[in-house]
């Protein structure tokens, strides 16, 4: 579900987490790699099956990464970037993987905004990374179309953030794919930065996808507001609304609403936070989301020591799409470079 973890957040008000390394730098050239390790236990009931009658189940992956630039001159550089995620194969019969691509891009990046092509983020995803902070229950309701998940093949974008505090975005979607649909689709973001900590904005995006039914196809729309506060205490307050029609297979144009909310608080090398996450469409009950999640963090130079616990407030047989009816532990160890 997550494209930035929270140690990324951490940066803003502590010198001791680590980033990518960079492993090559010249006056024209910068090339980084980085990665983490991260193994993660999960405890809820939602992971017994017919086939299995324990609580527990394994939730470890590996992601690695690189990235270069090539400065042309002072108003022009390229850019490129590839990461893909490591997990062990679910189904225990042998010691091979599966392997995620996340990233795969590239672009050229001028003093008049940048511009890039390939699997990366959409548009949207400015403005859902303001509530997608927590280590472990965050981002789930922006995940059910192309267009607004975090991420997405095949994706045209461009940026540009103004020395103002305005900061616009603006996507196409060619023939991008998930789990379930394919899809082409866009999406547009303006925010605005106030001198405050706080930042405001709105977005849309469009996707018209296919949902596994052959040539045809169905539209789903999502418009966007949210607001975003920081200061240098520690605080972290952001809250999302996403509200417009999704599409499924069989189903066409349900009206649905989403809220997304997080509250964390950063101290010294520590981190407390409280999310919530709620989506609800009219005609689709499959996609309910509806859960508290609560997170201690704490960070040691490299190493990130997690838990987080979620209360599910859905009701016995509802969601299972995007989220279970069970209520979630997960206990986690990162180790970031």
């Amino acid at each position: 579900m997550k494209k930035k973890i929270a140690i990324a957040v951490a940066c803003s008000f502590s010198t001791t987490v680590v980033s990518a390394a960079t492993v090559y730098q010249d006056d024209e050239t910068t090339f980084n790699v980085g990665g983490r390790v991260e193994v993660r236990a999960n405890f809820s009931d939602a992971n017994k099956t017919s086939d299995n009658s324990s609580s527990y189940q394994d939730a470890s992956r590996v992601r690695l990464s690189v990235d270069g630039r090539q400065a042309v001159s002072s108003n022009l550089s390229f850019f490129g970037k590839y990461e893909f995620e490591l997990k062990e194969a679910e189904d225990g019969s042998s010691d091979d993987v599966k392997i995620n691509t996340r990233h795969l891009y590239a672009g050229v990046e001028t003093s008049r905004g940048n511009l890039y092509y390939g699997h990366q983020t959409n548009a949207v995803t400015y403005l859902t990374d303001w509530t997608d902070v927590a280590e472990t229950f965050g981002g789930y309701i922006n995940e059910y179309t192309v267009a607004t998940a975090d991420r997405a093949k095949n994706v045209l974008r461009y940026e540009l953030m103004t020395d103002y505090g305005l900061t616009f975005q603006i996507d196409g979607n060619f023939n991008s794919d998930s789990d379930s649909a394919k899809s082409d689709g866009y999406g547009a973001v303006l925010a605005y930065s106030l001198p405050v900590g706080l930042e405001l904005g709105v977005g849309y995006a469009s996707s018209d996808e296919t949902y596994g039914n052959g040539s045809d196809t169905d539209r789903s729309d999502a418009i966007f507001a949210g607001a975003k506060y920081t200061n240098d205490l520690g605080l972290w307050l952001a809250g999302l609304y996403q509200g417009g029609s999704i599409s499924s297979l069989g189903i066409q144009d349900s009206d649905y609403n989403a809220a997304d909310f997080y509250l964390g608080y950063f101290f010294g090398d520590n981190n407390v936070n409280m999310t919530y996450s709620y989506f609800s469409a009219d005609d689709i009950d499959a996609l309910d989301i509806n859960f508290i999640g609560v997170e201690y963090a704490r960070y040691i130079g490299g190493v990130t020591l997690f838990g987080s616990y979620k209360f599910n407030l859905l009701d016995e047989g509802e969601g299972g799409v995007g989220d279970n009816d069970e209520d979630e532990l997960m206990l986690g160890l990162r180790y970031a470079f």
